[in-house]
């Protein structure tokens, strides 16, 4: 085999890598086929660092987060419970085929992230498209999420002080302005240092666990409901075929976790994919118990 990033066929001559993406392309063969690590990784096995117990946990903390807060609406949309299960149903066939085929692409072509599995399938002009689309999406995300954490830190300082609010009397500290910043510099830049996706596997466990935490308490006020609150009636038939599709892409949205799959497919101990369907298909059910109990 030739050295350095490495041919995957024993003819180098005719197999040797190149940084074309149709060459790239070329490289796609049968998972069994015996690939050489590239630069960079681990010597020896070549394997990485995390368990398949954590692989759920980053997969599950990638698919959770603000589509949370939308499920009740969707399940509201789609017509009830019912509907909502079985939409999810639906679309989890879907998800976690084109988890398990990202992995298979990733072990064939022998790429470590979602933007180069991409280009080296579809070619360079899919590739330089997908990796503007990332980083528009990556953005778009974390000024999204940043308000989201802004919103709650106003009502957590709000709490402990416990000062009526005037015109003027806000504190520096109480800034958006700053306590955003604060967050991101103390919090948010040590856990986007390490360049090995495993590593969030701690930070994602306290995510899961703060994510039931909310799901249980929806689940508890809704059966011991504060004494003000007036029940409404709960949808239990869709309003029409197109409100069923309405609420599709909310659902699809909260169990995206795409970009992230190949990293975590890659950082696990035996990244292989009969058990990569295993840590998704266990990640996604997490999630739908979360995201149904919260509907």
């Amino acid at each position: 085999m030739a050295q350095g990033r490495g041919s995957i066929n024993s003819d180098y001559k005719e197999w040797e890598w190149s940084a074309d993406a149709g060459e790239r392309a070329r490289l796609l063969q049968s998972p069994s086929v015996e690939t050489l690590p590239k630069s960079g990784e681990s010597q020896g096995s070549g394997l990485g660092a995390t368990s398949a117990l954590g692989a759920v946990f980053i997969v599950v903390n990638a698919a959770l987060g603000a589509g949370l807060l939308n499920f009740p609406a969707a399940f509201s949309t789609a017509g009830g419970v019912a509907a909502g299960i079985a939409l999810q149903m639906c679309m989890l066939v879907f998800i976690i085929g084109g988890l398990v085929i990202l992995a298979y692409c990733s072990q064939a072509s022998n790429e470590r992230t979602y933007q180069e599995v991409v280009w080296a399938v579809c070619g360079k002009v899919p590739g330089v498209l997908c990796e503007v689309a990332i980083a528009v999406y990556t953005f778009g995300t974390c000024i999204a999420f940043l308000i989201i954490i802004g919103d709650q830190e106003d009502k957590i300082i709000a709490a402990l002080v416990r000062e009526p609010e005037e015109a003027g009397a806000r504190h520096w500290y109480m800034d958006r302005k700053f306590t955003i910043s604060i967050t991101a510099l103390l919090l948010i830049l040590p856990l986007s240092i390490p360049r090995e996706i495993g590593f969030q596997k701690y930070a994602s466990s306290l995510s899961v666990i703060g994510t039931w935490y909310v799901t249980a308490v929806i689940i508890i006020k809704y059966i011991w409901p504060d004494k003000e609150l007036v029940p409404v009636e709960i949808p239990t038939s869709p309003s029409s075929w197109t409100a069923i599709f309405n609420a599709m892409p909310t659902i699809c949205f909260g169990f995206q976790c795409h970009v992230s799959s190949v990293p975590v497919f890659n950082s696990m101990k035996q990244p292989e994919v009969k058990t990569w369907g295993a840590v998704v298909t266990a990640a996604m059910v997490i999630a739908l118990f979360v995201y149904t109990g919260t509907g």
